[in-house]
């Protein structure tokens, strides 16, 4: 008598394995969406939570601009990180470069009371 599995037994493992592999691959491209989702949010938040420490203590500068409702002003990324509002080691998602690399401005915009605001690179 030989050892050793059978035609029908090894069949039965290459599709219980396609079976996992099929089961598994989309789960892991959807949980990799995700993070990248979640983490250009995350970016987005700490941009308007820079943005607006620095236009709340500077708001003798910005107030006077962003109170009429479609107006914006610019903010150079350069100036949030010497204020100490950004570390220069933040990285941008969306370039998969740190901030401090690049030569972006956030603009800050009034829109409906609410200020938001938007980085470019």
């Amino acid at each position: 008598m030989q050892k050793g599995f059978t035609l029908i037994e090894l069949l039965g493992i290459i599709v219980l394995l396609g079976v996992i592999i099929a089961v598994a691959v989309p789960s892991l491209i959807t949980s990799n969406k995700n993070a990248e989702n979640s983490e250009k949010e995350e970016f987005n938040e700490l941009i308007n939570t820079a943005c607006e420490s620095y236009i709340n203590v500077h708001s003798d500068e910005y107030q006077t601009l962003l109170t009429t409702s479609g107006r914006s002003a610019t903010i150079s990324v350069s100036e949030l990180i010497s204020s100490g509002y950004l570390r220069e080691t933040t990285n941008n998602p969306n370039t998969d470069t740190q901030i401090g690399e690049e030569n972006g401005s956030v603009t800050a915009k009034n829109s409906g009371g609410k200020i938001t605001c938007t980085y470019n690179s």
